[in-house]
């Protein structure tokens, strides 16, 4: 089972903040031998993301793209002994943006001496051994960066979603992008977290996942008292779009939602396939009521 766990930049977060697992399945572990990795192919996230699918899984590639992670994500799972980091990026060039913009990047590392001590810090220390964990802790969101790594899909509730494998690959800064990402706007009706016995990620998470998007004039309902999420349409009732706020809720203070019924002059968030799918806004700024 998957543990959920946000690492911030300085400030140990406490496990009791975050969401249960989720058992979508595990990103991908780190068995490919990248001792000696072929040249990577230049492309761009776009391509990446076509419908054609034109790029073989295993390629290694190399794109650009502009950081749109508050923090890097981990997720530790001791029954397996890995810990997975991630963070995700969007293409900003050429301009209008588009839902095939976003780009997860995924890297595993295996862990096999876990001790009863808490997931998050025994993750934080192994990446300390590893250059990619590291160069993914010191990205700024809004930075520029060149990637190389190995194109990748993942199982994903029922579906399949495109991510980037960075097992032996690297992250290069550029410095802060001089064209910083734009949200597309879109309606929340279109963006239904799966439920059910069979759950199925609806097809605009998966050709969506990690795009920035916007819902404007929208009113909340279903607020969870615990894990403070909410969703949000134009009506105040379902269909809508999970605001998943772990995001919200890793920064250092505590987030509570606002009370049913809220109205919202506009929503940003990042599109996520975490728990079949939900919109994750990246800090406070992407909430304007």
């Amino acid at each position: 089972m998957n543990k959920f766990l946000p690492v911030a930049f300085l400030t140990p977060l406490l496990i009791g903040a975050c969401r249960p697992a989720d058992t979508t399945g595990a990103d991908m572990m780190d068995v490919i031998d990248m001792a000696m990795p072929p040249q990577a192919m230049a492309t761009t996230i776009r391509d990446l993301n076509s419908p054609q699918n034109t790029v073989k899984v295993g390629t290694r590639v190399k794109i650009t793209g502009v950081v749109t992670s508050p923090m890097r994500w981990v997720t530790g799972d001791d029954a397996a002994g890995y810990c997975y980091y991630r963070v995700h990026i969007v293409q900003t060039d050429p301009a209008p943006a588009t839902l095939g913009d976003g780009m997860i990047l995924t890297l595993s590392l295996r862990t096999t001496m876990w001790t009863d001590g808490s997931t998050l810090t025994q993750c934080k220390d192994r990446a300390k051994s590893d250059t990619v964990a590291m160069a993914m802790d010191t990205l700024v969101a809004g930075q520029l960066v060149e990637v190389e790594g190995s194109y990748d899909t993942r199982a994903n509730c029922g579906a399949t979603t495109r991510q980037i494998n960075m097992f032996g690959g690297k992250i290069v800064s550029q410095g802060m992008a001089a064209t910083q990402p734009t949200p597309i706007d879109v309606d929340p009706t279109q963006y239904v977290t799966a439920t059910g016995a069979s759950k199925v990620l609806a097809k605009t998470f998966v050709d969506g996942h990690a795009a920035l998007v916007r819902f404007t004039n929208v009113k909340s309902y279903g607020r969870s008292a615990m894990y403070q999420d909410f969703s949000v349409s134009p009506a105040g009732a379902a269909p809508g779009a999970l605001i998943g706020t772990n995001y919200l809720r890793a920064t250092p203070g505590m987030f509570t939602s606002m009370p049913d019924g809220t109205t919202y002059k506009s929503i940003t968030g990042v599109v996520l396939a975490d728990f079949c799918g939900g919109i994750w806004p990246r800090s406070m700024a992407d909430i304007v009521p």
